[in-house]
């Protein structure tokens, strides 16, 4: 028993190490959104950018999960068979977003206002945030599961509650994690509309 919960949590190790590598690449995004001038375009345009990396990530962590869950299933048996079981179904859904999510981004309106532009760039940090308290919903009930679990001595009960609150966790730090790289492209932009002063022959910009 001692071998296969090691096993497990030296594949939670994988898995967070992964997500790690991939948020951390992905911060270039948002050092690179400094170096820009007053161009509404291009805090757009790295706004999908970012996007587009945010669903490669998730995607990617869900294709893992998928593949690790299905050999855990077949391979080991109790809660540990359980806790794989759960990871695969749980990231069929967190693979379907992740391919929505990356199709709406590439065909995302070039051609839009400026006004436009930070509505959309806007509603994608509000998501970000409802889904982080979503998040911290999910790891409450991974842990009610667990302990509920433990007082049952129930093995589904464990492997599906450790699978809820790693999933949560891993979720919790992507949309955190993406709502501080991604925000700082939104602020920039809402400051450059701040600044502008539309008039019936076009408009200046106030430094």
């Amino acid at each position: 028993m001692n071998q296969l919960f090691n096993k497990r949590y030296t594949l939670e190790k994988i898995f967070f190490t992964f997500v790690f590598i991939l948020l951390f690449l992905t911060l270039g995004n948002l050092l690179h959104a400094q170096t820009s001038d007053f161009d509404p375009d291009f805090y757009y345009q790295n706004s999908v950018s970012i996007q587009k990396t945010g669903m490669y990530i998730l995607g990617g962590w869900a294709f893992l999960n998928i593949l690790s869950g299905y050999y855990g299933n077949q391979n080991y048996s109790g809660e540990t068979k359980y806790f794989f079981q759960m990871n695969a179904a749980w990231n069929l859904v967190n693979l379907g977003i992740a391919g929505a999510g990356l199709y709406g981004a590439s065909t995302a309106a070039i051609d839009i206002s400026t006004s436009e532009m930070f509505s959309a760039m806007n509603k994608f940090d509000r998501i970000l945030l409802i889904n982080a308290a979503l998040d911290v919903l999910y790891i409450g009930a991974g842990s009610f599961m667990l302990h509920r679990g433990l007082d049952k001595n129930s093995s589904r009960l464990i492997g599906y509650g450790r699978s809820v609150i790693l999933q949560g966790g891993f979720l919790l730090i992507f949309d955190l994690g993406l709502y501080l790289i991604h925000s700082p492209n939104t602020k920039a932009l809402f400051q450059i509309t701040e600044n502008l002063d539309f008039s019936l022959s076009g408009f200046t910009y106030r430094f």
